[in-house]
């Protein structure tokens, strides 16, 4: 199987003009590097650039989270991400009928050993269901196919169509996401064609990513050691025209 790499997507956000750079990667890409960020203030200034921070119920007065293993022998359900386990690739507030549609992460502190971010294009995975398992992207695209989130949840799937052939991906696969029988069914399926297409990046400190949250699932390897990352997510301007998910890709 040829490895899966990403798009030339590294983009200089301390140059002039750096910002406008990224969001026209993300526009066509959906994801981009970079480096340098390397404290809360320098991702909160990235942010303020790309749009408005959206607040989350576990960030801290500034907006941003902080994601580090808390060290808790029981974390409560949807708090895997503050531990040292791993992260399967998912989608950022997924519970929301509307989630952000970018997710910013930089790391402070990287771990001893691991702790790598994990990315998946939902499109590519798209693309491969269309491709040899129609019947289960038929599924996996189904209206009220899956339940995120707790008693507040929302019923949606893992691909929903958005305005103008656009679709988004919606996804989570911990103990608040449930599924249909006929979407069930899929799942093992689902989770080979997303380890097909993951992308793995080694974590230094300043360097991290910037995704489009309905195109692009993000996670992590487990981790041993301190680490510490910061999280935004954002609301783009307008002005950027990053789509809320991709395109499908048209079979030749």
């Amino acid at each position: 199987m040829p490895e899966i790499v990403l798009p030339d997507c590294r983009v200089d956000v301390g140059t002039v003009g750096g910002v406008g750079e990224l969001a026209a990667v993300l526009a066509c890409d959906g994801v981009a590097l970079f480096d340098g960020v390397r404290t809360e203030q320098h991702l909160l200034q990235l942010t303020a650039r790309l749009g408005h921070l959206v607040p989350h119920r576990d960030s801290t007065g500034s907006g941003l989270t902080v994601i580090t293993d808390r060290g808790c022998a029981r974390l409560q359900m949807g708090q895997a991400g503050f531990s040292r386990h791993p992260l399967a690739a998912h989608t950022d507030c997924s519970d929301l009928p509307r989630p952000p549609l970018l997710v910013a992460m930089t790391c402070a502190r990287p771990a001893e050993r691991g702790g790598d971010c994990v990315l998946v294009d939902g499109r590519a995975v798209h693309h491969e269901l269309t491709t040899t398992m129609p019947e289960a992207l038929a599924d996996l695209s189904a209206r009220r196919g899956a339940f995120f989130g707790g008693a507040a949840g929302i019923v949606g799937n893992v691909f929903e169509p958005e305005r103008r052939g656009v679709i988004g991906i919606r996804l989570r696969r911990d103990e608040l996401a449930r599924f249909s029988p006929h979407v069930q069914r899929w799942l093992p399926a689902l989770a080979q064609v997303i380890d097909r297409h993951t992308i793995t990046i080694p974590t230094t400190t300043g360097s991290g990513y910037v995704v489009n949250n309905r195109r692009w699932l993000h996670g992590r390897t487990a981790f041993t050691g301190p680490r510490t990352m910061y999280r935004a997510l954002i609301e783009p301007r307008p002005a950027w025209r990053i789509p809320a998910g991709f395109t499908p890709v048209i079979a030749p």
